[in-house]
């Protein structure tokens, strides 16, 4: 393994080095003869802004200085510049604690004065010209000839910093487009460290430095804490240009798998398309067969829109372990020595995923939008590429697209839309689209334009028009795009309209009467034909005489099918409500409670339905094929993509509901002042009873309500339901209950029974939360998150709890309590779980990184777990991440993200070997 992580390691780092973006290789990468000289020319004179005449052969702009401490040495033509001195020449600006300026040679000489006291070199030169800069130990520059020699220079380059013994420059001449500045070193490290003595970096020879543009470098090596590698290269250039521009993109991680072989992970090539665009097409690949391609496009127009599209497909060669089966019996075959008799078959699994995201800026335009996101997969690609928490932890993707144009001058709005659902547990997809809306706002066609007199009552009724059409497909993830997924699509639209109006009475109630009426179109229906002779099963028993018995246990088989053509059914239905407010409040005169508050939302209304049930274009009776006596009624538009009519029979309810919201006055005794709290978000009760109904006319009772405790750090909530008709076991034993047409107070005298209750507390809790709850303090506003979604915080080390800063603790517990429950059960825990995510640093180069990890106490089993430990080692980084659940892990020793990330030793297990760890 130790051979191959090091033929990994060696490969990459050539292949790296031997790559470029956009350049070529430059031939004339040897230093002049001059580098060995110190001398940097003679020049003619020095142009010095004293105001006095200077000749033709002066140079062509001033030359500004200033200094602490200047002397003039008017015998050698030289100043002297002491303490925060500083050199101005076009766009050269030179800054170092002592620079000698001899205008004879036109040149300066700088460098850096060691402090008295503790002897550390101090003012050390650095050198501008335009936008490139770079710090030595000791320089000399001649403005004539533009030419100049440095000694222990550093140079930056993007994140590359050159570190060169003795390095010479040649200055382009200012407004020069073609010349190019030049750097000529010898000795030098190429790096990406900050430190002033790198950790690491590549040693060599020679270098030539054309800023701005590229590096290129002679025979160098590896060298890691200034020992010198067996890694060699002979030569190699390196693109430093700024902006965007055509590359090779680094692999992220180059691994040895025991199913795949060697591999490279998302090695690809970066095209910047226009101004706008970006597109970087990457992929994987093994030298086993499995392999994986995607394409990234980045996007984004000032004042117009952005978005990101990424597409990926992989396929994977997967080992399965299978039992031979004798040819002749069919059984498992056994081996000699008592085992079973095995063999591998490999067979290859393919997938493909794609998100895409778009947002238009509000400033795009006035009346069209467009934007959403699509997420798709087929395969469970998420879970079987990636083993992160959230990947493998997502069991729901959706999507929805959606464009949209309103009309200032009209009323009206459409919109076009995709959504999409998908279950990665059930592998059913499900697929809207296109879903064509088109609507009206409130619309007053009694309203006159220009009033004369009081308005009237019908001025306030109002229209409203909905229209939508809608095509579905449904298929398995892995079939979604065969034929029959089109074969099974199903198409419909409705179109609703409704009308309504709102009045006054006695000052404080509000009237309102409405209609509603809905169509829905389909192109087929439902048909179903009984098939007598087909399907029909039979029991034969016995008798004591011994004669048979023949009983008909199935008598035929319903064959389903659909019938194209036109069809549509309409629904209509009409209410009458009245509501109103109520409010209640009590005062403290002391105490922490100053007082109290209760609004009522009081809301009754009368309704009516016609009779769908019994109606025979819309349900047929049919009988039961298991019991000729039952029947059970069935819609020809049950599967239509709207559903059927209501199944129900005629409607002239009375429905109530009331609405409870309680609030309390708190005093705070810091500042003497009093604030609003909710204690109950609300409680909502509501019911009807059925005057059409021939028996049952009351309905449950259904009471539900929220709340927040704990300053908002858990929610509660709860609903509950009681019963005005008696509920009864349908036979003794049973354990099934039905209502019956008898009412609980007939029977006992109770207005109604309890029948069951759940109730919910989800809790989310972070430090700064906690900090409000013990300390007062207000929840700090966190909007920047890590890629899994969590907060992260500043770390303020000033207490404990400051190291769980960017922990949070998700805790989820529902119980249900049902007396007539058929498990005889009243009381039942349906969800308790704890979930624990964040990062915590124990030292400032320390840190746990827990993606996810919890315990199920209903099912009694860990959640899934993935946890990592990283290592900051300033300018490289050491990790190592944990899925126990899938038997992965990684662990990587890398340089930070930049120039010469590709410099890394990973070494990991992925899913595909992982498995083969429990066979």
């Amino acid at each position: 393994m130790k051979t191959k992580l090091l033929f990994s390691f060696w490969f990459f780092l050539v292949f790296s080095i031997l790559s470029a973006q956009d350049t070529t290789l430059v031939q004339q990468d040897t230093f002049p003869e001059t580098i060995q000289v110190d001398t940097l020319g003679q020049d003619s004179s020095l142009s010095i802004s004293l105001g006095v005449p200077v000749s033709q052969d002066a140079l062509e702009a001033a030359v500004d200085y200033n200094a602490d401490t200047m002397k003039l040495n008017a015998r050698n033509q030289k100043i002297y510049l002491y303490g925060n001195a500083f050199v101005s020449y076009t766009n050269i600006t030179l800054k170092a604690d002592y620079i000698e300026l001899d205008w004879s040679k036109s040149e300066v000489l700088a460098q850096g004065v060691r402090n008295d006291t503790t002897g550390v070199l101090e003012g050390t030169p650095e050198f501008t010209e335009g936008e490139n800069t770079f710090v030595a130990k000791r320089m000399r520059y001649n403005f004539e000839t533009r030419k100049g020699i440095v000694y222990d220079v550093t140079t930056e380059e993007d994140d590359i910093r050159v570190k060169g013994a003795r390095s010479k420059f040649i200055s382009a001449p200012p407004g020069d487009t073609t010349a190019h500045d030049i750097i000529y070193s010898e000795d030098a490290i190429f790096t990406t460290c900050t430190a002033d003595h790198p950790h690491f970096g590549i040693r060599s020879r020679k270098q030539k430095v054309i800023p701005n543009k590229l590096v290129v470098i002679g025979p160098s090596n590896l060298e890691i804490m200034d020992v010198p590698t067996p890694l060699w290269l002979p030569f190699g250039f390196f693109p430093v240009s700024g902006g965007r521009s055509t590359g090779l993109i680094f692999p992220r991680d180059y691994e040895y798998s025991e199913q795949w072989g060697f591999g490279l992970k998302q090695i690809g090539w970066f095209f910047p398309l226009g101004d706008n665009f970006n597109l970087t097409v990457a992929g994987d690949i093994y030298l086993e067969g499995t392999y994986g391609l995607g394409a990234a496009v980045q996007y984004r127009k000032r004042y117009g829109y952005n978005g990101n599209f990424n597409f990926r497909f992989d396929s994977r060669r997967q080992e399965e372990i299978l039992n031979v089966l004798d040819p002749d019996t069919g059984e498992t075959m056994i081996g000699p020595n008592g085992n079973i008799v095995q063999e591998s078959v490999f067979r290859r699994a393919n997938g493909i995923l794609l998100n895409w995201s778009h947002n238009q800026d509000a400033a795009a335009h006035p009346m069209n939008r467009l934007g959403g996101s699509i997420n798709f997969q087929t395969n469970n690609f998420q879970q079987r590429v990636f083993n992160d928490a959230r990947s493998v932890g997502t069991n729901v993707i959706n999507s929805n697209f959606t464009f949209s144009r309103n009309w200032l001058d009209k009323p009206i709005s459409m919109s076009v839309a995709f959504r999409h659902s998908q279950n990665t547990r059930t592998r059913s997809m499900n697929v809207d689209f296109p879903t064509f809306q088109f609507q009206t706002q409130a619309l007053y066609p009694f309203r006159k334009k220009e009033r004369v007199g009081a308005k009237r009552w019908y001025e306030d009724i109002t229209l409203r028009y909905t229209n939508e059409a809608r095509a579905n497909f449904t298929a398995p993830d892995t079939a979604f795009f065969e034929r029959q997924t089109l074969d099974n699509a199903r198409y419909g639209m409705q179109q609703t309209a409704s009308a309504g109006t709102s009045f006054k009475v006695l000052k404080y109630f509000n009237l309102n009467p409405g209609v509603n009426m809905k169509e829905v179109w389909y192109m087929e229906e439902l048909d179903l034909t009984f098939d007598s002779e087909n399907g029909v099963v039979q029991d034969t028993t016995y008798l004591p005489n011994g004669d048979p018995l023949i009983e008909t246990v199935d008598f035929g088989t319903w064959i389903q099918d659909t019938v194209p053509g036109f069809t549509s059914y309409r629904t209509y239905s009409a209410n009458l409500s009245l509501n109103t407010q109520i409010f209640g409040t009590y005062r403290f005169d002391k105490g922490r409670i100053r007082g109290l508050r209760h609004v009522i939302k009081p809301n009754i209304s009368i309704g009516y339905q016609p009779d769908y049930i019994n109606n025979r274009n819309y349900y047929d009776s049919v009988t039961d094929t298991l019991d000729i006596t039952t029947n059970r009624l069935v819609s020809r538009y049950q599967d239509g993509i709207f559903g059927a009519p209501p199944s129900s029979e005629m409607q002239m309810a009375l429905n109530y509901s009331i609405t409870n919201i309680f609030e309390a006055k708190i005093f705070s005794r810091k500042d003497s002042t009093e604030r609003n709290i909710k204690l109950f978000d609300n409680i909502y009760i509501n019911g009807n009873y059925n005057f059409a109904a021939d028996t049952l006319k009351w309905s449950p009772i259904a009471i539900t309500g929220t709340t927040r405790l704990f300053k908002g750090a858990t929610t509660f909530s709860f609903n509950t339901t009681f019963d005005p008709h008696i509920r009864q076991e349908t036979s003794e034993g049973s354990g099934v209950f039905q209502r019956i047409n008898q009412t609980t107070w007939q029977q006992n005298g109770k207005p109604f029974e309890f029948v069951n209750a759940t109730f919910r507390f989800n809790t989310n809790l972070t430090v700064s939360k906690i900090r409000a709850l013990f300390q007062g303090k207000e929840e700090e506003i966190v909007e920047e998150v890590d890629r899994d979604g969590n907060e992260l915080r500043p770390v303020d080390e000033t207490d404990f709890l400051s190291l769980f800063e960017n922990f949070s603790i998700r805790h989820n517990l529902t119980f249900g309590v049902t007396p007539l429950s058929a498990d005889r059960d009243t009381f039942q825990v349906n969800t308790h779980s704890l979930e624990l995510r964040g990062s915590l640093g124990l030292t400032p180069n320390w840190n746990v990184d827990i993606g996810s990890i919890g315990y199920d106490f209903a099912r009694k089993q860990t959640t899934y777990p993935y946890l990592g430990l990283r290592r900051d080692l300033h300018c490289w980084e050491m990790g190592f991440n944990w899925a126990p659940t899938r038997n992965t892990y990684s662990f990587y020793l890398r340089v930070k993200p930049g120039t010469l990330d590709f410099l890394k030793v990973p070494y990991q297990r992925n899913n595909a070997d992982g498995s083969r760890a429990f066979e």
